[in-house]
């Protein structure tokens, strides 16, 4: 077997291992709010115009998804007024639709309405002081993915204070679309590595599979195994240890939970989900972890999403869906 290297090490929640004689070109860029490395089974020449397109693209997505911009459409819903309704491109109205379902289906652990507790937890982190409990409570009222209501392309709210942040679903949003973007192309294969998202498309020119290494969070500098992913493919995880607010000398991590307000303690310290939409998988990595492993399982028999899923526990056990037998090698 041929040995396997590492090539992105800046990537702490899942990295993937490449061949060393695959030939391939690279672009890394830094949008959303996020590193981006795009890497492309193709020369130099034919990749840089593509690459050019990539960066195109993610910066209209972060034009229409960026709560930090002014003039995205997130930033103009969030400055909407109670029932103002406000028309949205396609593709945002898509991811609130989506958004909203897999709220209903998981109780609500999913909700990109949250917005509101992180500058909460960040305005504690800024006073040293955990919320007190009408902080809490006030914050609490303006959450609740029921307050955004889709009409067709029209949306709205039902409060002034409801504030929206599509960051734990709008990065696999997009990677999603940079596949399709990739796979029009032409490009033979590639991967495409976006903070916690990983996807693959079309094939290696050895015919190898794709492989992703999967951190494991609870021993230090190990990993919990080898996934072998199917090209349309996008892995999302979620973990406790990466982003992390610290208020009196205590690191809360950045995972909450819409129901309690405070970081979920669900028993679980990585969630991966690989499924064929990024946006689904980016927004259900999430859910499951608020949820837990029982409940999770749940609902994935219920057969609701396809889906597959690795749960890593705090004790440091590594659990995995039964699609995921026989493709994902536990270390």
């Amino acid at each position: 077997m041929k040995r396997l290297i590492c090539i992105v090490l800046c990537l702490l929640l899942a990295f993937p291992l490449f061949s060393c004689g695959d030939q391939k070109s690279e672009k890394t860029f830094f949008l959303m709010d996020t590193l981006i490395t795009v890497t492309l089974y193709a020369s130099k020449s034919e990749a840089e115009p593509i690459f050019e397109g990539c960066r195109e693209l993610l910066q209209e997505m972060e034009r229409l998804w960026s709560r930090t911009l002014a003039e995205s459409e997130v930033s103009q819903l969030n400055a909407a007024k109670t029932d103002q309704k406000i028309t949205l491109d396609a593709r945002t109205v898509r991811l609130l639709t989506l958004a909203a379902e897999v709220s209903s289906h998981t109780q609500g652990a999913f909700d990109i309405t949250v917005a509101p507790l992180v500058e909460m937890w960040q305005t504690c982190e800024e006073n040293n002081a955990l919320p007190t409990q009408e902080f809490l409570s006030k914050t609490l009222d303006a959450v609740g993915w029921e307050k955004v209501t889709v009409d067709g392309n029209a949306v709205s709210k039902t409060s002034d204070e409801v504030q929206i942040d599509l960051g734990g679903i709008g990065k696999g949003a997009a990677i999603s679309y940079l596949i399709q973007y990739l796979e029009q192309s032409g490009v033979r294969g590639g991967l495409i590595s976006f903070g916690s998202n990983v996807a693959v498309f079309g094939e290696k020119p050895n015919g190898e599979p794709f492989q992703i290494a999967l951190r494991n969070p609870v021993e230090e500098r190990a990993y919990a195994g080898v996934l072998q992913m199917q090209p349309g493919q996008v892995l999302s995880v979620s973990g406790d240890y990466e982003r992390y607010y610290t208020v009196e000398g205590e690191k809360y991590h950045h995972i909450l939970d819409p129901e309690t307000g405070y970081p979920s303690q669900s028993g679980l310290t990585s969630v991966a989900v690989i499924c064929r939409d990024g946006a689904l998988a980016d927004a259900l990595s999430t859910a499951l972890f608020v949820m837990g492993e029982a409940l999770a399982m749940e609902l994935y028999e219920s057969g609701t999403y396809d889906f597959e899923a690795i749960f890593i526990t705090s004790s440091g056990n590594v659990r995995v869906t039964k699609g995921l037998e026989g493709v994902f090698r536990n270390a």
